[in-house]
Parts: structure tokens; sequence; C-alpha cells
């Protein structure tokens, strides 16, 4: 879809302190020493600062980044791809009475990895409707250091090299229909609901698992299902079926923002300690692996909902990027959602 009329005023991301993967190893924490094999070189960690709050210092720099006010901003949308806080509350409406205050609806999203891109999309169709000078806060964060799950070894039991380690993070973007720095010049989704039961795996639905019981087991759950899925055609169909798809939304929105694979400068997707994601990603765009964010990214973790705009965040704050560029923003979470976007840097950002 192509986006008119909707602008980056804000942008801004949160990062605890690095932790050294070799301090890791040392320590003899498990999956320490295979993350430092599959490239990653530290990851972020919040301690016990709460995921809600990541997004907080988030959406307060990205609001004063912006000159608009708060009480401009008529929806905020939460995400986080694990636990907030306690069972039964909401963390969307933590955001608003820390960082706006008022009575703007707070309203959480529940997509995983894709959610601040699907956030986007759902500002624009609020912007078309919504009185001038109105904006849309939209936040995610995640603190993956709690019981329920481990930030180095989730992943493993899917196959060799999946190279999957979380980071916690925050980040904010402030969008608006009438002026910014960045512009976003479309957004496009897909999803593909047969993948629903490998990230489900052997597990029933009922009764819920319980956010403070055991860790969840996300790679044992994908390799339980593929165990079971002896027809070895039609896991590889499958597999492509993954590649075409996340190929062909990546194309259409790069068609729909009127530019070619030429123009896009940079690429936010999720992060990867290891090249060859990139290389799959990337190779059938026609877009060079290097325009991709493998060198943060393995500094980091993967930040759930974060990785996209902490990259373009990154890139617009380093002045890697600037008048005139393209940044692509790819992401694809358990579901399997499906989202990308292209920016356009209008202007150095007066922050």
């Amino acid at each position: 879809m192509r986006t008119d009329h909707l602008y980056i005023a804000g942008l801004a991301a949160h990062l605890p302190r690095l932790r050294p993967l070799a301090d890791e190893a040392a320590a003899g924490r498990p999956g320490a020493e295979q993350a430092l094999a599959d490239g990653w070189t530290s990851v972020s960690v919040a301690d016990d600062t709460p995921a809600p709050e990541l997004a907080a210092e988030a959406g307060r720099l990205a609001l004063k980044r912006s000159g608009l006010r708060a009480e401009d901003v008529r929806l905020l949308l939460h995400a986080g791809t694990y636990h907030q806080g306690p069972d039964g509350w909401y963390a969307a409406h933590y955001l608003q009475q820390h960082v706006l205050g008022g009575t703007a609806p707070a309203i959480g999203l529940d997509q995983g990895c894709t959610a601040m891109l699907d956030g986007v999309r759902l500002a624009h169709g609020h912007l078309v409707h919504a009185p001038r000078r109105s904006a849309v806060l939209v936040t995610a964060a995640d603190n993956f250091g709690a019981p329920g799950i481990d930030r180095f070894t989730y992943a493993h039991g899917f196959g060799a090299g999946r190279g999957s380690i979380l980071g916690d993070a925050g980040c904010a973007v402030l969008l608006s229909a009438t002026a910014g720095p960045l512009r976003i010049r479309s957004v496009a989704q897909s999803s593909l609901s047969s993948w629903e039961r490998v990230y489900r795996g052997t597990e029933d639905l009922f009764p819920p698992s319980p956010a403070g019981g055991t860790r969840i087991p996300m790679g044992l759950r994908m390799g339980a299902y593929a165990d079971r899925v002896t027809d070895r055609d039609l896991r590889l169909s499958m597999a492509r079926e993954l590649t075409q798809a996340r190929t062909d939304l990546a194309r259409r929105a790069i068609e729909e923002a009127g530019v070619t694979a030429a123009d896009i400068t940079r690429v936010g997707h999720v992060f990867t300690g290891h090249p060859r994601y990139l290389e799959g990603l990337l190779r059938p765009l026609g877009i060079d692996p290097g325009r991709g964010m493998l060198d943060l990214g393995r500094t980091l973790g993967h930040l759930g909902a974060c990785d996209q705009f902490l990259s373009l965040a990154h890139l617009v704050d380093t002045g890697a990027v600037g008048p005139g560029d393209h940044v692509l923003l790819l992401g694809n979470g358990a579901g399997i959602s499906l989202a990308a976007a292209v920016v356009e840097v209008l202007d150095h950002p007066a922050w």
C-alpha cells in the first residue's frame, strides 16, 4: 500500500548495557559459546528494568525530538513479543500514563516481531481521518531476562545454525500526517497461516501456558513439528513458500513506494549473527547483503519487534543515511506475519 502523507516526526531507541559474549562464554553460560560461533559479539541486557519502561524511555525521547505536544498524540500502540508485566495488566496504558498522559486510546499489539511495522499501517489508517496536526505513537520493548525464557538457548532444537539470541531494548516512532524529516512511502503486509502449526509444535492450546511457568522452548517446538513432518518434499515446499512470500512482499513495498531495488540505500531487518540470513533475504531482491545491518545486530541480539526501527534510528542518528536515501524495513514474525516498508529520508533531523 502506498502511504501518502505519512511522516516520521520523532524516532528514538533505548538500549541498556551491552554484555560481551566472550564474558558470558567464559562464565559458562549455556548457549554462549554457540552464540559466539554463530557470529554474535555481545548482547543488550536490561537486568531488572521492566520492558514497558524501556519503551517509555524511547517514547519520551521520540516525543521530545518531534517537537509535538503530548496532546497532539491521538493514539498510542504498544507491542512486546514477550510478557510485559503481571497477567491481566496491559502495558499500553503504562506507556500512555508515563509518556503522554491524557485520554488518547492506548492499544496493545500482539503481532510478534512485525508489530511496529503493523502498527505503522494501523497508524496510517487512523491519521487519514484524524484532525490536522494529529500524531500516533508506536512503541515496542522486551526484557528477555525473566525466568520464562533463556536468551541464549530459546531457539536451540530446530536444526543446525539457527543462530538466534535475544537482546533487550525499547523503541518508539512518532507518526504524523503533516511533516517530519522522514517519510514512509509504502507499507506492505502478509501472512502465512499454514506456518501457525510450526510455532505451536505439538503443544496443546488448552490449558494455556502460564506466564511464570517453564521456559519457552521455541526451537524445540519447531523441531518437534519438523520431526512429525516426515515428507521431505512438504518440508522443502514450506521453506520455499516462506522465502517466496517474503521476497514478493518486499518487492511489492519497493514498487508501491515508486522506487527500485537500486534506490535502496540500507535495509533494516530481523537481527542475525550470521550472513546466511541476509544472503537469503536480500539476494533475491537484487540488493547487496552489505546494505543490511549485520554488524549492528551482532552487538545487540534479536530485539523482538524493535529491530527494524532501531536500525532506522541508528542509521539516521549516525548520519549513515541522508536526504534522498531510501531505507527498506523487513520483518517476519511467528505465525507467520510478514511486513515491509520503505522510508525516504527527506532532511537531516533537527535532533
